[in-house]
Protein backbone atom coordinates (compact mmCIF):
# COMPACT_ATOMS: atom_id res chain seq x y z
CA UNK A 1 0.00 0.00 0.00
CA UNK A 2 1.41 3.39 -0.96
CA UNK A 3 1.58 6.34 1.35
CA UNK A 4 -0.97 8.01 -0.92
CA UNK A 5 -3.51 5.27 -0.06
CA UNK A 6 -3.01 5.59 3.67
CA UNK A 7 -5.75 7.50 5.57
CA UNK A 8 -4.62 10.37 7.70
CA UNK A 9 -5.62 9.62 11.26
CA UNK A 10 -5.76 12.24 14.06
CA UNK A 11 -3.51 11.57 17.02
CA UNK A 12 -5.10 9.57 19.81
CA UNK A 13 -6.14 11.83 22.71
CA UNK A 14 -3.85 11.64 25.70
CA UNK A 15 -6.68 10.35 27.93
CA UNK A 16 -7.05 7.27 25.71
CA UNK A 17 -3.59 6.17 26.81
CA UNK A 18 -4.88 6.17 30.37
CA UNK A 19 -7.71 3.84 29.35
CA UNK A 20 -5.34 1.56 27.45
CA UNK A 21 -2.79 1.68 30.21
CA UNK A 22 -5.26 0.63 32.86
CA UNK A 23 -5.85 4.05 34.31
CA UNK A 24 -9.22 4.02 32.58
CA UNK A 25 -10.94 2.84 35.73
CA UNK A 26 -9.95 6.04 37.48
CA UNK A 27 -10.99 8.27 34.61
CA UNK A 28 -14.27 6.44 34.10
CA UNK A 29 -15.09 7.00 37.75
CA UNK A 30 -14.42 10.72 37.33
CA UNK A 31 -16.64 10.87 34.25
CA UNK A 32 -19.45 9.06 36.03
CA UNK A 33 -19.21 11.44 38.98
CA UNK A 34 -19.50 14.36 36.58
CA UNK A 35 -22.57 12.83 34.96
CA UNK A 36 -24.40 11.82 38.11
CA UNK A 37 -23.41 14.69 40.42
CA UNK A 38 -22.49 17.77 38.42
CA UNK A 39 -25.23 17.45 35.79
CA UNK A 40 -28.10 17.16 38.32
CA UNK A 41 -26.62 20.07 40.25
CA UNK A 42 -26.66 22.19 37.08
CA UNK A 43 -30.24 21.08 36.40
CA UNK A 44 -31.32 21.98 39.95
CA UNK A 45 -29.66 25.38 39.65
CA UNK A 46 -31.65 25.97 36.48
CA UNK A 47 -34.89 25.10 38.25
CA UNK A 48 -34.27 27.16 41.37
CA UNK A 49 -35.88 30.60 41.50
CA UNK A 50 -34.92 31.25 45.15
CA UNK A 51 -34.60 29.39 48.41
CA UNK A 52 -37.84 27.39 48.70
CA UNK A 53 -39.08 28.37 45.21
CA UNK A 54 -38.59 26.23 42.08
CA UNK A 55 -39.66 26.28 38.44
CA UNK A 56 -42.29 23.63 37.87
CA UNK A 57 -44.82 22.56 35.25
CA UNK A 58 -45.04 23.11 31.52
CA UNK A 59 -44.90 26.88 31.98
CA UNK A 60 -41.90 26.74 34.34
CA UNK A 61 -43.71 28.82 36.94
CA UNK A 62 -41.77 29.76 40.06
CA UNK A 63 -43.79 27.96 42.74
CA UNK A 64 -43.09 27.31 46.41
CA UNK A 65 -42.72 29.17 49.71
CA UNK A 66 -41.37 32.62 50.54
CA UNK A 67 -41.61 35.09 53.39
CA UNK A 68 -41.85 37.88 50.82
CA UNK A 69 -38.17 37.82 49.91
CA UNK A 70 -38.91 36.32 46.48
CA UNK A 71 -41.35 38.33 44.36
CA UNK A 72 -43.66 36.19 42.20
CA UNK A 73 -44.41 39.07 39.81
CA UNK A 74 -43.59 42.77 39.49
CA UNK A 75 -47.17 43.78 40.26
CA UNK A 76 -46.85 41.99 43.63
CA UNK A 77 -43.57 43.64 44.63
CA UNK A 78 -45.01 46.50 46.78
CA UNK A 79 -47.23 44.27 48.92
CA UNK A 80 -44.64 41.46 49.18
CA UNK A 81 -42.08 44.00 50.39
CA UNK A 82 -44.49 45.09 53.13
CA UNK A 83 -45.09 41.47 54.14
CA UNK A 84 -41.33 40.82 54.24
CA UNK A 85 -40.78 43.92 56.42
CA UNK A 86 -43.57 42.87 58.80
CA UNK A 87 -42.13 39.37 59.05
CA UNK A 88 -38.68 40.80 59.80
CA UNK A 89 -40.20 42.97 62.52
CA UNK A 90 -41.87 39.92 64.07
CA UNK A 91 -38.58 37.99 64.05
CA UNK A 92 -36.66 40.91 65.58
CA UNK A 93 -39.21 41.44 68.35
CA UNK A 94 -38.24 38.30 70.27
CA UNK A 95 -41.92 37.78 71.09
CA UNK A 96 -43.86 34.54 70.51
CA UNK A 97 -45.23 34.22 66.98
CA UNK A 98 -47.13 31.80 64.77
CA UNK A 99 -47.08 31.35 61.00
CA UNK A 100 -50.11 31.59 58.72
CA UNK A 101 -49.56 30.45 55.13
CA UNK A 102 -51.40 32.27 52.33
CA UNK A 103 -51.91 29.56 49.71
CA UNK A 104 -52.86 31.13 46.36
CA UNK A 105 -51.99 30.97 42.66
CA UNK A 106 -49.53 33.88 42.38
CA UNK A 107 -48.18 33.13 38.91
CA UNK A 108 -50.84 33.13 36.21
CA UNK A 109 -50.81 31.80 32.65
CA UNK A 110 -52.59 32.83 29.45
CA UNK A 111 -56.40 32.57 29.66
CA UNK A 112 -56.23 32.00 33.41
CA UNK A 113 -59.42 31.98 35.49
CA UNK A 114 -57.92 34.61 37.79
CA UNK A 115 -56.55 38.10 37.19
CA UNK A 116 -53.34 39.71 38.50
CA UNK A 117 -55.50 42.25 40.33
CA UNK A 118 -57.32 39.45 42.17
CA UNK A 119 -54.02 37.98 43.36
CA UNK A 120 -52.69 41.38 44.44
CA UNK A 121 -55.85 42.18 46.39
CA UNK A 122 -55.65 38.84 48.17
CA UNK A 123 -52.14 39.61 49.43
CA UNK A 124 -53.01 43.20 50.33
CA UNK A 125 -55.97 42.09 52.45
CA UNK A 126 -53.92 39.40 54.19
CA UNK A 127 -51.18 41.93 54.93
CA UNK A 128 -53.61 44.48 56.43
CA UNK A 129 -54.90 41.81 58.83
CA UNK A 130 -51.35 40.75 59.74
CA UNK A 131 -50.07 44.29 60.29
CA UNK A 132 -53.05 45.52 62.31
CA UNK A 133 -53.08 42.34 64.42
CA UNK A 134 -49.39 42.91 65.22
CA UNK A 135 -49.54 46.66 65.87
CA UNK A 136 -52.89 47.23 67.57
CA UNK A 137 -54.55 45.58 70.54
CA UNK A 138 -57.98 45.35 68.91
CA UNK A 139 -57.88 41.53 68.95
CA UNK A 140 -55.35 40.85 71.69
CA UNK A 141 -51.61 41.08 71.22
CA UNK A 142 -49.87 37.68 71.29
CA UNK A 143 -48.74 35.58 69.58
CA UNK A 144 -47.59 37.80 66.74
CA UNK A 145 -48.42 36.85 63.15
CA UNK A 146 -45.92 35.85 60.47
CA UNK A 147 -47.18 35.38 56.92
CA UNK A 148 -45.70 32.80 54.58
CA UNK A 149 -46.64 33.03 50.89
CA UNK A 150 -47.30 29.64 49.29
CA UNK A 151 -47.69 29.68 45.51
CA UNK A 152 -49.01 26.44 43.93
CA UNK A 153 -49.05 28.02 40.46
CA UNK A 154 -51.82 28.54 37.93
CA UNK A 155 -54.96 26.50 38.68
CA UNK A 156 -53.09 25.23 41.77
CA UNK A 157 -51.51 22.63 39.49
CA UNK A 158 -48.33 22.39 41.61
CA UNK A 159 -50.22 22.00 44.88
CA UNK A 160 -48.53 18.75 45.88
CA UNK A 161 -44.88 19.85 46.22
CA UNK A 162 -45.99 23.13 47.82
CA UNK A 163 -48.18 21.37 50.38
CA UNK A 164 -45.30 18.95 51.03
CA UNK A 165 -43.08 21.95 51.71
CA UNK A 166 -45.60 23.35 54.17
CA UNK A 167 -45.83 20.02 55.97
CA UNK A 168 -42.03 19.84 56.13
CA UNK A 169 -41.63 23.22 57.84
CA UNK A 170 -39.64 22.99 61.07
CA UNK A 171 -41.48 23.24 64.36
CA UNK A 172 -39.87 26.59 65.03
CA UNK A 173 -41.94 28.08 62.19
CA UNK A 174 -45.11 27.11 64.10
CA UNK A 175 -47.50 26.82 61.18
CA UNK A 176 -51.02 27.04 62.67
CA UNK A 177 -53.26 27.49 59.60
CA UNK A 178 -53.47 27.98 55.86
CA UNK A 179 -55.63 30.68 54.27
CA UNK A 180 -56.43 31.69 50.71
CA UNK A 181 -57.08 28.86 48.17
CA UNK A 182 -59.40 30.93 45.96
CA UNK A 183 -60.62 28.43 43.36
CA UNK A 184 -63.23 25.66 43.54
CA UNK A 185 -61.14 23.17 41.58
CA UNK A 186 -60.24 19.53 42.14
CA UNK A 187 -56.64 20.59 42.74
CA UNK A 188 -57.85 22.82 45.56
CA UNK A 189 -59.86 19.97 47.06
CA UNK A 190 -56.83 17.68 46.95
CA UNK A 191 -54.62 20.27 48.64
CA UNK A 192 -57.13 20.96 51.40
CA UNK A 193 -57.67 17.24 51.99
CA UNK A 194 -53.92 16.66 52.30
CA UNK A 195 -53.60 19.49 54.84
CA UNK A 196 -56.62 18.14 56.71
CA UNK A 197 -55.04 14.68 56.88
CA UNK A 198 -52.12 16.31 58.71
CA UNK A 199 -54.39 18.28 61.07
CA UNK A 200 -53.64 21.69 59.53
CA UNK A 201 -56.78 23.90 59.47
CA UNK A 202 -57.66 25.75 56.28
CA UNK A 203 -59.60 29.05 56.27
CA UNK A 204 -60.49 29.88 52.67
CA UNK A 205 -60.88 33.52 51.75
CA UNK A 206 -62.76 33.10 48.48
CA UNK A 207 -64.01 29.59 47.83
CA UNK A 208 -67.63 28.89 47.01
CA UNK A 209 -68.26 25.22 46.11
CA UNK A 210 -70.26 23.48 48.84
CA UNK A 211 -68.37 20.20 48.44
CA UNK A 212 -65.38 21.56 50.38
CA UNK A 213 -67.42 21.66 53.58
CA UNK A 214 -67.11 17.88 53.78
CA UNK A 215 -63.39 18.15 54.63
CA UNK A 216 -62.56 18.17 58.38
CA UNK A 217 -60.81 21.31 59.61
CA UNK A 218 -62.06 23.46 56.73
CA UNK A 219 -63.66 26.88 57.16
CA UNK A 220 -64.49 29.63 54.69
CA UNK A 221 -65.29 33.30 55.21
CA UNK A 222 -66.90 33.73 51.79
CA UNK A 223 -70.47 32.70 51.05
CA UNK A 224 -70.93 29.26 49.52
CA UNK A 225 -72.17 28.66 45.99
CA UNK A 226 -75.51 27.75 47.52
CA UNK A 227 -75.61 31.05 49.37
CA UNK A 228 -74.88 32.95 46.15
CA UNK A 229 -77.58 31.05 44.26
CA UNK A 230 -80.18 31.50 46.98
CA UNK A 231 -79.38 35.17 47.53
CA UNK A 232 -79.78 35.88 43.80
CA UNK A 233 -83.07 33.97 43.67
CA UNK A 234 -84.38 35.70 46.78
CA UNK A 235 -83.55 39.11 45.37
CA UNK A 236 -85.25 38.57 42.00
CA UNK A 237 -88.36 36.59 43.03
CA UNK A 238 -90.56 39.62 43.82
CA UNK A 239 -90.32 40.84 40.21
CA UNK A 240 -89.52 37.72 38.13
CA UNK A 241 -91.62 34.58 37.66
CA UNK A 242 -89.73 32.64 34.98
CA UNK A 243 -86.04 31.86 34.57
CA UNK A 244 -83.78 30.06 32.11
CA UNK A 245 -80.55 28.40 33.30
CA UNK A 246 -77.25 28.63 31.40
CA UNK A 247 -74.75 26.23 33.00
CA UNK A 248 -71.08 25.30 32.58
CA UNK A 249 -70.57 21.52 32.42
CA UNK A 250 -66.80 21.59 33.01
CA UNK A 251 -66.27 18.51 35.19
CA UNK A 252 -63.12 19.98 36.78
CA UNK A 253 -65.01 23.00 38.14
CA UNK A 254 -67.29 22.35 41.12
CA UNK A 255 -68.70 25.88 41.23
CA UNK A 256 -71.32 26.08 38.41
CA UNK A 257 -73.40 23.00 39.25
CA UNK A 258 -73.94 24.09 42.84
CA UNK A 259 -74.95 27.57 41.71
CA UNK A 260 -77.59 26.20 39.36
CA UNK A 261 -78.98 23.76 41.92
CA UNK A 262 -79.25 26.36 44.70
CA UNK A 263 -80.85 28.98 42.48
CA UNK A 264 -83.42 26.49 41.21
CA UNK A 265 -84.31 25.22 44.68
CA UNK A 266 -84.88 28.74 46.02
CA UNK A 267 -86.60 30.13 42.92
CA UNK A 268 -89.08 27.42 41.93
CA UNK A 269 -92.47 27.31 43.68
CA UNK A 270 -96.15 27.53 42.70
CA UNK A 271 -95.64 31.00 41.20
CA UNK A 272 -92.10 30.65 39.84
CA UNK A 273 -90.74 28.18 37.30
CA UNK A 274 -87.75 27.32 35.12
CA UNK A 275 -88.67 27.70 31.47
CA UNK A 276 -87.06 25.74 28.63
CA UNK A 277 -84.17 23.30 28.87
CA UNK A 278 -80.95 24.15 30.67
CA UNK A 279 -78.60 25.70 28.09
CA UNK A 280 -75.24 23.98 28.62
CA UNK A 281 -71.67 24.74 27.57
CA UNK A 282 -68.24 23.36 28.54
CA UNK A 283 -65.64 25.97 29.45
CA UNK A 284 -62.85 23.39 29.11
CA UNK A 285 -63.47 23.16 25.36
CA UNK A 286 -62.88 25.73 22.60
CA UNK A 287 -65.73 27.51 20.83
CA UNK A 288 -67.56 28.78 23.92
CA UNK A 289 -68.53 32.03 22.16
CA UNK A 290 -70.05 30.06 19.27
CA UNK A 291 -72.05 27.98 21.73
CA UNK A 292 -73.39 31.11 23.41
CA UNK A 293 -74.44 32.53 20.05
CA UNK A 294 -76.28 29.30 19.25
CA UNK A 295 -78.26 29.65 22.51
CA UNK A 296 -79.80 32.98 21.55
CA UNK A 297 -82.86 31.73 19.59
CA UNK A 298 -83.86 29.38 22.41
CA UNK A 299 -83.39 32.04 25.08
CA UNK A 300 -85.64 34.38 23.12
CA UNK A 301 -88.15 31.61 22.49
CA UNK A 302 -88.33 30.74 26.21
CA UNK A 303 -89.10 34.41 27.03
CA UNK A 304 -87.69 34.23 30.58
CA UNK A 305 -87.89 37.15 32.99
CA UNK A 306 -84.32 36.35 34.03
CA UNK A 307 -81.43 34.23 32.79
CA UNK A 308 -79.39 32.61 35.55
CA UNK A 309 -75.80 32.18 34.35
CA UNK A 310 -74.11 29.41 36.35
CA UNK A 311 -70.51 29.88 35.27
CA UNK A 312 -67.31 31.85 35.76
CA UNK A 313 -66.97 35.59 35.25
CA UNK A 314 -64.70 35.31 32.22
CA UNK A 315 -67.41 33.28 30.47
CA UNK A 316 -70.12 35.68 31.68
CA UNK A 317 -68.39 38.45 29.74
CA UNK A 318 -68.57 36.43 26.52
CA UNK A 319 -72.20 35.45 27.15
CA UNK A 320 -73.34 39.04 27.72
CA UNK A 321 -71.48 40.11 24.57
CA UNK A 322 -73.41 37.54 22.51
CA UNK A 323 -76.74 38.84 23.85
CA UNK A 324 -76.29 41.78 21.47
CA UNK A 325 -76.95 39.23 18.66
CA UNK A 326 -80.18 37.77 20.08
CA UNK A 327 -83.31 38.01 17.91
CA UNK A 328 -85.45 39.55 20.66
CA UNK A 329 -83.57 42.82 21.22
CA UNK A 330 -86.85 44.61 21.99
CA UNK A 331 -87.36 42.45 25.10
CA UNK A 332 -85.49 43.54 28.25
CA UNK A 333 -83.43 40.74 29.78
CA UNK A 334 -82.02 40.49 33.29
CA UNK A 335 -78.99 38.23 33.75
CA UNK A 336 -78.09 36.93 37.19
CA UNK A 337 -74.86 35.11 38.00
CA UNK A 338 -72.88 33.62 40.88
CA UNK A 339 -70.63 36.44 42.05
CA UNK A 340 -68.72 39.44 40.75
CA UNK A 341 -65.34 39.04 42.42
CA UNK A 342 -63.24 40.06 39.42
CA UNK A 343 -65.44 42.41 37.39
CA UNK A 344 -63.94 45.76 36.58
CA UNK A 345 -65.38 48.21 34.06
CA UNK A 346 -66.67 46.13 31.13
CA UNK A 347 -64.79 46.03 27.85
CA UNK A 348 -66.28 47.02 24.50
CA UNK A 349 -67.79 43.61 23.72
CA UNK A 350 -69.61 43.36 27.03
CA UNK A 351 -70.69 47.01 26.80
CA UNK A 352 -72.45 46.26 23.51
CA UNK A 353 -74.29 43.43 25.23
CA UNK A 354 -75.34 45.67 28.13
CA UNK A 355 -76.51 48.34 25.69
CA UNK A 356 -78.80 45.80 24.01
CA UNK A 357 -81.50 46.15 26.67
CA UNK A 358 -79.68 43.94 29.22
CA UNK A 359 -79.14 44.28 32.99
CA UNK A 360 -76.55 42.13 34.81
CA UNK A 361 -76.90 41.57 38.57
CA UNK A 362 -75.02 39.30 40.96
CA UNK A 363 -74.06 38.84 44.59
CA UNK A 364 -70.65 40.19 45.49
CA UNK A 365 -68.11 39.03 48.07
CA UNK A 366 -68.27 42.27 50.06
CA UNK A 367 -68.63 45.97 49.25
CA UNK A 368 -67.43 49.11 51.06
CA UNK A 369 -70.68 50.97 50.33
CA UNK A 370 -72.48 48.47 52.56
CA UNK A 371 -70.46 49.87 55.49
CA UNK A 372 -72.22 53.21 55.15
CA UNK A 373 -75.62 52.01 53.95
CA UNK A 374 -76.06 49.51 56.81
CA UNK A 375 -73.40 50.34 59.43
CA UNK A 376 -75.00 48.26 62.18
CA UNK A 377 -74.26 45.09 60.22
CA UNK A 378 -70.47 45.54 60.53
CA UNK A 379 -67.79 45.69 63.20
CA UNK A 380 -66.38 49.24 63.36
CA UNK A 381 -62.86 48.13 64.26
CA UNK A 382 -62.68 45.75 61.31
CA UNK A 383 -63.96 48.47 58.97
CA UNK A 384 -61.31 50.84 60.38
CA UNK A 385 -58.63 48.44 59.11
CA UNK A 386 -59.69 49.56 55.64
CA UNK A 387 -60.85 53.13 55.96
CA UNK A 388 -60.80 55.59 58.81
CA UNK A 389 -60.34 59.39 58.88
CA UNK A 390 -56.67 60.25 59.32
CA UNK A 391 -55.42 56.65 59.38
CA UNK A 392 -51.81 56.04 58.35
CA UNK A 393 -51.70 52.23 58.18
CA UNK A 394 -55.18 51.23 57.04
CA UNK A 395 -55.87 49.94 53.52
CA UNK A 396 -56.83 53.29 52.01
CA UNK A 397 -53.59 54.89 53.27
CA UNK A 398 -51.21 52.07 52.25
CA UNK A 399 -52.87 51.11 48.95
CA UNK A 400 -54.63 54.34 47.87
CA UNK A 401 -54.95 53.33 44.20
CA UNK A 402 -56.51 49.93 44.86
CA UNK A 403 -60.22 49.16 44.73
CA UNK A 404 -62.20 47.49 47.47
CA UNK A 405 -65.49 47.02 45.66
CA UNK A 406 -64.54 43.58 44.32
CA UNK A 407 -64.51 42.38 47.95
CA UNK A 408 -61.35 40.29 47.47
CA UNK A 409 -59.07 42.20 49.86
CA UNK A 410 -61.86 42.34 52.44
CA UNK A 411 -62.34 38.56 52.48
CA UNK A 412 -58.58 37.88 52.43
CA UNK A 413 -58.35 40.10 55.52
CA UNK A 414 -61.20 38.23 57.19
CA UNK A 415 -59.60 34.83 56.56
CA UNK A 416 -56.40 35.85 58.37
CA UNK A 417 -58.45 37.61 61.06
CA UNK A 418 -60.36 34.37 61.68
CA UNK A 419 -57.11 32.60 62.59
CA UNK A 420 -56.03 35.54 64.77
CA UNK A 421 -59.41 35.54 66.52
CA UNK A 422 -59.13 31.80 67.14
CA UNK A 423 -55.57 31.71 68.52
CA UNK A 424 -56.03 34.69 70.80
CA UNK A 425 -59.30 33.44 72.24
CA UNK A 426 -57.98 30.04 73.33
CA UNK A 427 -58.66 29.90 77.09
CA UNK A 428 -55.47 29.67 79.14
CA UNK A 429 -53.28 29.25 76.05
CA UNK A 430 -49.60 30.13 76.34
CA UNK A 431 -48.72 32.28 73.27
CA UNK A 432 -45.44 30.46 72.76
CA UNK A 433 -47.16 27.07 72.58
CA UNK A 434 -50.19 27.62 70.33
CA UNK A 435 -50.42 24.90 67.67
CA UNK A 436 -52.51 24.03 64.63
CA UNK A 437 -54.39 21.54 66.78
CA UNK A 438 -55.35 24.36 69.16
CA UNK A 439 -56.84 26.23 66.22
CA UNK A 440 -58.81 23.12 65.25
CA UNK A 441 -60.28 23.06 68.76
CA UNK A 442 -60.97 26.79 68.83
CA UNK A 443 -62.78 26.84 65.48
CA UNK A 444 -65.70 25.01 67.07
CA UNK A 445 -66.35 28.06 69.29
CA UNK A 446 -66.47 30.66 66.49
CA UNK A 447 -70.20 31.30 66.45
CA UNK A 448 -72.82 33.35 68.28
CA UNK A 449 -71.23 35.73 70.75
CA UNK A 450 -67.75 34.59 69.64
CA UNK A 451 -68.43 35.12 65.92
CA UNK A 452 -65.49 36.60 64.03
CA UNK A 453 -65.89 40.41 63.67
CA UNK A 454 -65.03 40.50 59.98
CA UNK A 455 -64.99 43.50 57.70
CA UNK A 456 -67.41 41.58 55.46
CA UNK A 457 -69.80 41.23 58.40
CA UNK A 458 -70.01 39.07 61.51
CA UNK A 459 -68.92 35.54 60.61
CA UNK A 460 -70.60 32.79 62.60
CA UNK A 461 -69.53 29.31 61.47
CA UNK A 462 -71.73 26.23 61.48
CA UNK A 463 -70.52 22.68 62.15
CA UNK A 464 -69.35 22.35 58.54
CA UNK A 465 -67.23 25.50 58.68
CA UNK A 466 -69.60 27.59 56.53
CA UNK A 467 -70.70 31.12 57.49
CA UNK A 468 -74.30 31.16 58.71
CA UNK A 469 -76.92 33.63 57.43
CA UNK A 470 -74.23 35.95 56.14
CA UNK A 471 -75.62 38.93 54.26
CA UNK A 472 -74.18 39.40 50.78
CA UNK A 473 -74.26 42.55 48.65
CA UNK A 474 -76.22 42.56 45.41
CA UNK A 475 -74.30 44.38 42.68
CA UNK A 476 -75.24 45.78 39.26
CA UNK A 477 -72.77 45.88 36.36
CA UNK A 478 -72.31 49.40 34.96
CA UNK A 479 -71.28 50.45 31.47
CA UNK A 480 -68.28 52.60 32.31
CA UNK A 481 -67.38 51.69 35.87
CA UNK A 482 -67.00 48.88 38.37
CA UNK A 483 -70.21 47.20 39.61
CA UNK A 484 -72.41 49.36 41.84
CA UNK A 485 -73.89 48.36 45.18
CA UNK A 486 -77.67 47.78 45.16
CA UNK A 487 -78.52 46.32 48.56
CA UNK A 488 -77.63 43.65 51.12
CA UNK A 489 -79.45 40.38 50.64
CA UNK A 490 -79.70 37.37 52.93
CA UNK A 491 -79.88 33.86 51.47
CA UNK A 492 -82.89 32.79 53.54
Amino acid sequence: MSRRDERIRPPRPTWSKWLVAGGGVVLLAVVLVAVFVVAPAISLAGRTCADGVEKRGDNAECTGLTDGGFVFGPELAPVEQRIRAENDSVAASGKPFVTIAVFLPMTLTDNDILSPEWVRHQLEGAYIAQHRANTTQSWGSLPLIRLLLANPGSHLNQWEPVVDALLALPGTDRLVAVTGIGLSLETARAAIQRLSDHRIPVVASHLAADEFSEIPGFLRVSPTSSTYGMAAAGYVKPTAHTATIVQDDNNADLYPKTLATAFTQRFVDADHRITGRTERYDSSLPGVENTFLQMMPNICGDQPDVVYFAGRENDLTAFVAELAQRPCLDRHLTVLTGDLAQSGPPGPEMRRGLQSNVTVLAPGLAHPQAWTSEPNAFNKTAVANFQEPGCTDCFQALFPKERLDDGVAILAHDAVLTVVWAIRLIPGAVPSRVTAQDVLQAKNRLYGTLAVPGASGMISFDERGDPVNKAVPILRVRLGDTPEFVQLSTPL
